[in-house]
This record gives structure tokens, C-alpha cells and sequence, in this order.
């Protein structure tokens, strides 16, 4: 394969053009946020649909990300197309979008892999795949292609992969910023939407593992990377950490039409 990865989403999820693309993103993160106050962040969780509908809310997470020192991340998502069943991982090379090329990082790809009996390096999987990709441009804009990056997608998501995985993580050296990509729950009318998504945002919050799971299956909530909120929760649990919510709509706040909606939170995984 190419020693890079085209973009696959660019002119759908985002702009196409680079100027237009800056622009979306400048006005994003122009926005007046809130101060949180914190030591350490572990990392955050974000969503991935088209920017119109979540790049607003997506942006109070990477608002906290511009100031990272350490430019290094581990971007976890979900494979919407549920094959291959395995964790995979894109090892190295550079992915393409309208502002350049971003560099992964083949050192967090090479240890990941040697710590995880799971993780499988597997950039075909990554082919078609948005989760991750539309996070790229974010950083970007921020840190002007000056940053790595490691991605993993997730094709099963159950409780004992995001252990594993969770456990691989904190067994490194140097823990990469964790971005963690998911949207909440799928396609209810905005009122019924908004009370699952209460759910899963009071379990994040509590950072109960097991009702996070029960929850999920009782209520039927379709937030998609599930699994990959699961690591970041394992994770901050283990570091003494806790989780924070930056902010919480749906794409009938973002783009209107109420009767079957999305929903998008941001949160932040922090150090007291």
C-alpha cells in the first residue's frame, strides 16, 4: 500500500477546500469556553460526525487539547462496518487531508503492539473508516501538521477488549494523550434521544464500568464507540483521574430537524 492514506470523507464531513476547512475550524474554536481546572488531562472524548452537526461540540474537547505540550495521541474509535472483529491499527506512514499530511507515530504503534496480543496492525481496515479521520483536521488547525498520532478502530467493543486494551495503555512509559471518538445515541426523537444520552453520560461520569455495559444493553443506547469510551474510563479510573462533561447537544440543537437526532458529547478525562 501507499506509505499514506487519502482522505476519504473530506468534502462530505468536512470542506474540501483548505481555506474553507480553516475557516470552519477557526469559528469552532473561536468560541468563549469555560475555564476547568485541572493538573493533568489524561484525555478526551469527542465526537465524529459531519462538523456541521458535531464540530461545535466537538471543539470544547480539543479547546483543552491546543495547550498539550507533548504532541503525541492515541486517537481510539469504532469500525462502523463491524469487520475485521479485532482491535486494528494503522503502524505508520502519514494520512492526507485538505491541510497536509499528519504523521503517525510508528513508535506508539510498535509498543502498543508488543504490549497487546489483541491489537492487530492493519491499515486496510482503516481504509474507508471516518471515526478517526475526521479528528485529524482539528489537529491540524491546532498544531500545523507539528503532532503524531496512533490510531486504533475497534470492531467488537465488548468489556473485556477495552480492558485489555486499557491495561496495554497504562503499562507504557510515556501515556500518549488519549482521544477517544464516539458519538452517543442514534436516531430517536430529540426528547427520548436526550434521556438516553442522560444514561450513558451519568455512567461516563461515575465511571462504573459494569452498569456503563448494563446500561447500554438494558436502555438499547447506541452511542457507536462505546468500547473506546470504556478504555478512557478504565484508564482515568486506574490514574485516580476523573471524568468531566465540556458540553452536550444533538444535532437537532446543530442543524434543527428534531424528529430523529444524534447525540454528541464532549468530556474530558483530567487529573485534580
Amino acid at each position: 500500500m501507499e506509505n499514506f492514506r487519502e482522505s476519504y470523507v473530506n468534502g462530505a464531513f468536512y470542506p474540501d477546500d483548505a481555506i474553507q476547512l480553516r475557516d470552519t475550524l477557526k469559528n469552532y474554536m473561536d468560541q468563549d469556553f469555560e475555564d476547568i481546572n485541572y493538573k493533568k488531562l489524561i484525555g478526551v472524548i469527542v465526537p465524529h460526525a459531519g462538523y456541521a452537526y458535531s464540530g461545535a461540540v466537538a471543539s470544547y474537547s480539543y479547546n483543552l487539547l491546543k495547550s498539550a505540550i507533548d504532541r503525541r495521541f492515541l486517537i481510539i474509535g469504532p469500525n462502523h462496518y463491524g469487520y475485521p472483529f479485532y482491535p486494528a491499527i494503522y503502524p505508520n506512514g502519514n494520512w492526507e487531508t485538505p491541510l497536509g499530511q499528519a504523521k503517525v507515530s510508528e513508535y506508539i504503534a510498535s509498543i502498543i503492539m508488543n504490549k497487546s496480543s489483541i491489537i492487530k496492525d492493519d491499515k486496510e481496515a482503516h481504509t474507508v473508516e471516518h471515526s478517526i479521520e475526521v479528528q485529524i483536521p482539528f489537529l491540524q488547525y491546532l498544531f500545523n501538521n507539528d503532532f503524531e498520532f496512533s490510531p486504533i478502530i475497534l470492531g467488537k467493543q465488548n468489556i473485556e477488549i477495552a480492558r485489555n486494551i486499557a491495561e496495554t495503555v497504562i503499562t507504557m512509559n510515556k501515556i500518549p494523550k488519549i482521544i477517544v471518538s464516539s458519538d452517543l445515541n442514534h436516531y430517536l426523537s430529540y426528547d427520548k434521544n436526550n434521556e438516553k444520552d442522560d444514561i450513558i453520560i451519568n455512567d461516563i461520569l461515575k465511571m462504573n464500568l459494569n452498569k456503563f455495559y448494563d446500561d447500554i444493553s438494558q436502555h438499547n443506547i447506541t452511542a457507536c464507540g462505546y468500547g473506546a469510551i470504556a478504555i478512557l474510563m478504565i484508564i482515568t479510573k486506574k490514574l485516580g483521574g476523573k471524568m468531566i462533561l465540556l458540553n452536550h447537544k444533538n444535532s437537532g440543537d446543530t442543524f434543527g430537524d428534531k424528529k430523529r437526532v444524534v447525540g454528541y458529547g464532549a468530556f474530558a478525562a483530567v487529573i485534580e
